[in-house]
C-alpha cells in the first residue's frame, strides 16, 4: 500500500510493480542459461561403420565379377580375377554360391563397358543363384587389373544352381527346405542328362542356363510346372525336362493349406 501524493488517503491497491520486475529477470536469467546447460549435456555418438564394400583383391567369401575395357571385340570377364570365358564365369559363380552363407556378388566394370554389359552380368549374378547383387565403386583405373586365366574348361554335365523354396502367403510352416528341393532335382540328374543329350546330339556346344519351376500343395503334389527362364535356346532339351523330368518331382506334404514354389538354376556345360 501507498499514499497518494498532496493527500492524506492511502492507496488500498497492491503495487505490482516490482515483483514483474523481478519475475522478467529470473525469466531472462533462465533463458540465458538454457542454451548454456544443453551445450554441456553429454552425447554418446555411435562407434566408427564399418561400410560393405567389396575388397579389391581375391577373397574366398565374396564374389567380385570385374569387366574389363573392349579386347578383340569383346569386353574381357573375370571372377575374383581369374580371366575366363563368360560360360566358365557362369558354371564359377553358380557352383561358389551353392557353399556361400551370405550368397552376394559384386559386379566392377570399367566406365567404358556399356551399362547394358553390365546389367547382362547382374543377370547372370541373380540366376546364378545370388540373394543380393550389387554394383562396385567406380574407379579412375577401372577394376584391379586380373591375375590368372582359366586352365582347360568344365567338365560334360549339369550344375544344379542355388534351390530356391518361396512359401506362399498363408502358409504356416516352413516344411520344405532347400537342401530337400535340391536333393530331389539331383535324384533325377541321370533323366536331366538324358534330355541334354538331345540338345548335344544337334550341337556339341550347346550350353546356357535353364530355370526350372514347380508348385508344391499341402499334400506334396505338384500343382504346375515350367521353364521360367532360358538362356539355353534349344526346345527339345526345355520340352524333354519340362513334360518328362518336371512331371516325376515327388516332395513330402508340406501340411494343411501349405504351398510352395520352388526354382532350380540348371547350368549345362558340354565339356
Amino acid at each position: 500500500m501507498g499514499a497518494k501524493l498532496g493527500t492524506n488517503e492511502t492507496i488500498a491497491d497492491l503495487n505490482l510493480t516490482p515483483l514483474i520486475d523481478i519475475v522478467l529477470v529470473v525469466l531472462i536469467i533462465m533463458m540465458v542459461n538454457i542454451p548454456i546447460q544443453i551445450e554441456q549435456m553429454g552425447v554418446k555418438l555411435p562407434g566408427k561403420v564399418e561400410v560393405n564394400t567389396p575388397p579389391p583383391d581375391t577373397d574366398v567369401k565374396q564374389l567380385v565379377i570385374a569387366v574389363y575395357p573392349e579386347k578383340s571385340g569383346d569386353f574381357a570377364l573375370a571372377l575374383n580375377r581369374t580371366l575366363m570365358s563368360e560360360h566358365t564365369l557362369r558354371m564359377e559363380v553358380t557352383t561358389r554360391l551353392r557353399n556361400m552363407e551370405k550368397k552376394r556378388v559384386f559386379v566392377d566394370a570399367d566406365e567404358s563397358v556399356p551399362f547394358g554389359r553390365v546389367v547382362d552380368m547382374l543377370d547372370l549374378a541373380r540366376a546364378a543363384g545370388a540373394d543380393a547383387v550389387g554394383l562396385a565403386k567406380m574407379k579412375d583405373g577401372g577394376p584391379a587389373p586380373y591375375t590368372a586365366a582359366s586352365v582347360g574348361s568344365t567338365p560334360r554335365g549339369i550344375i544344379v544352381g542355388n534351390v530356391k523354396v518361396v512359401f506362399y502367403e498363408g502358409s504356416t510352416v516352413a516344411t520344405l527346405s532347400a537342401k530337400t528341393a535340391d536333393a530331389t532335382i539331383r535324384a533325377h540328374m541321370t533323366e536331366l542328362m538324358g534330355c541334354y543329350q538331345l540338345g548335344l546330339a544337334q550341337s556339341s556346344t550347346l550350353t546356357g542356363q535353364v530355370v526350372a519351376r514347380v508348385d508344391v500343395g499341402p499334400d506334396g503334389q505338384l500343382m504346375g510346372h515350367s521353364i521360367s527362364s532360358d538362356t539355353l535356346g534349344n526346345d527339345a532339351v526345355t520340352t524333354c525336362i519340362d513334360e518328362q523330368v518336371l512331371p516325376t518331382l515327388a516332395f513330402e506334404p508340406l501340411g494343411d493349406q501349405n504351398t510352395a514354389a520352388v526354382q532350380f538354376p540348371l547350368v549345362f556345360s558340354p565339356g
